[in-house]
């Protein structure tokens, strides 16, 4: 096989490897305890990467908005908190590198929910993991403070690209719907 024929190979499996982990159901990890579910929510996420992620460059600065909307608490704890935004995410992002457009990445950051309707605001740190070799697919959340403080939160969702990612890089993730879980102790 020529090398131009095993190079195409290679990038073939990748991209079939990439949907695959994005196409996959995001798996919810079973926590130790039992959980109460105390609010769910729909969302809309934007991720930009700066630089953009190449076949080189597989570090970047990210930033990032949200809307949460529609959300229901069954335990009843947070049924003031309806619908929200985060305008302040920051974090970093690591991918695996080598193929242009590569999702397997690992994403980490810090971020703020602002409640609307007077429901304050929740500071959380998150973690978004695209690559099945550094654990468990997911987005998760902790809360550090603000309502919902303590809580957990997973979030179901696939990641789209940026348009004109092969040629000039990973450059922005949206999750254009998901659904995010946040989670209390019993």
């Amino acid at each position: 096989m020529r090398d131009g024929s095993r190079t195409r190979v290679r990038r073939r499996w990748s991209a079939a490897i990439f949907a695959l982990a994005l196409l996959a159901p995001v798996a919810v990890a079973v926590p130790a305890q039992a959980a109460l579910v105390e609010l769910t929510c729909n969302v809309n996420v934007q991720l930009a990467f700066s630089p953009a992620l190449t076949a080189t460059q597989s570090t970047a600065q990210v930033t990032g908005v949200a809307s949460v909307v529609n959300c229901l608490s069954p335990s009843g704890n947070f049924s003031q908190l309806q619908a929200g935004t985060v305008s302040d995410a920051t974090g970093t992002i690591t991918s695996l590198g080598g193929v242009p457009c590569n999702l397997l990445a690992t994403i980490t950051g810090r971020a703020t929910i602002d409640w609307s309707l007077g429901g304050g605001r929740t500071a959380f740190d998150f973690t978004v993991n695209t690559n099945p070799l550094n654990g468990l697919v997911t987005l998760m959340t902790t809360q550090t403070s603000g309502p919902l403080v303590g809580t957990t939160s997973q979030t179901v969702g696939v990641a789209n690209p940026n348009l004109g990612c092969a040629l000039g890089g990973l450059s922005s993730l949206s999750v254009p719907i998901g659904q995010t879980t946040f989670l209390g102790a019993l």
